[in-house]
C-alpha cells in the first residue's frame, strides 16, 4: 500500500510526519522532499521526485511494508507515473486550509513563501481534488516525458475512479490534524485488500457499505 499526504505550503503535511511516526511505526514514512526540497517548485522535476518514490514504495511492497509519502506530489501526477500500475493500493489526501490561515502559518515559519503565486497554487489544487478536467495543463505542460497521462486524462469530473479525500486543516492543532489523518490512514488499511488498484473502477456498493462506517 501507498499512501500520500499531499498539499502545498502551510497545510500541514509535514507537521504530522512525526506524530505519524509514533502513531503508525509499521509504515515507511518519508518527506516528499527529503531528498531535495528545490525539487516540488517546478512540474518535471517534482514528477521525476513521484516516481521515485512510487518505486520506492514498490520496493517495501514487495517485502510486505506500506508506504506514506507526505508532501508536495500531485493527485493527477501520481496516477500517471509510469510505475503506478504496480502499486497494490493507492490512498491521496489532500491537506488544505483557507487562504488567510494559510498566509499566516506561512507569515510565522517561511515568510518568503507567503504570495499570491502559493494561494493560486492550493486553489487550483483545491479543485483539482474533485474535477480532474480543471485545467490539466498546469501539470501536463512541460512534464516528464515518461507520464502517462492517458491513464485518466479523459475522465469527468465525478469518475469514481477520481478519488482523493480532502482533510479541511483550518483552525486545528497539529496533535487534531495528525489524528485526522491517522483516521483516514486507517480507512485505507481496511480498504486495502479488497479494493481495486489505482486505474481500476471501485464497486459502488463496497464504497457504499465503507462509508457507513467512516472508513
Amino acid at each position: 500500500m501507498l499512501l500520500f499526504i499531499a498539499g502545498t505550503l502551510g497545510s500541514g503535511k509535514t507537521s504530522v510526519l512525526p506524530g505519524l511516526r509514533k502513531k503508525r511505526p509499521e509504515f515507511d514514512i518519508h518527506d516528499f522532499d527529503e531528498r531535495d526540497a528545490s525539487l516540488r517548485i517546478e512540474a518535471l522535476p517534482r514528477q521525476e521526485q513521484t516516481e521515485y518514490w512510487i518505486n520506492r514504495a514498490i520496493e517495501n511492497q514487495k517485502r510486505g511494508k506500506d508506504t506514506v509519502i507526505g508532501g508536495d506530489a500531485v493527485y493527477g501526477e501520481i496516477l500517471a507515473c509510469p510505475s503506478i500500475d504496480e502499486i497494490d493500493h493507492l490512498g491521496v489526501c489532500l491537506l488544505d486550509c483557507d487562504d488567510v490561515e494559510r498566509l499566516d502559518r506561512l507569515r510565522r515559519f517561511c515568510p518568503e513563501a507567503a504570495t499570491m503565486e502559493t494561494l493560486n497554487w492550493a486553489t487550483w489544487l483545491r479543485v483539482h481534488a474533485i474535477d480532474p478536467t480543471w485545467c490539466p495543463e498546469m501539470i501536463i505542460e512541460n512534464s516528464y516525458a515518461a507520464m502517462r497521462w492517458e491513464n485518466w486524462k479523459d475522465w469527468p469530473q465525478g469518475d469514481p475512479r477520481w478519488q482523493q479525500t480532502v482533510i479541511d486543516t483550518t483552525r486545528k492543532s497539529v496533535a487534531q490534524i495528525t489524528a485526522s489523518v491517522v483516521k483516514w490512514m486507517d480507512g485505507q488499511i481496511a480498504r486495502k485488500d479488497v479494493t481495486p488498484t489505482a486505474l481500476e473502477r471501485p464497486d459502488p456498493d463496497l464504497d457504499a457499505m465503507l462509508s457507513e462506517d467512516g472508513s
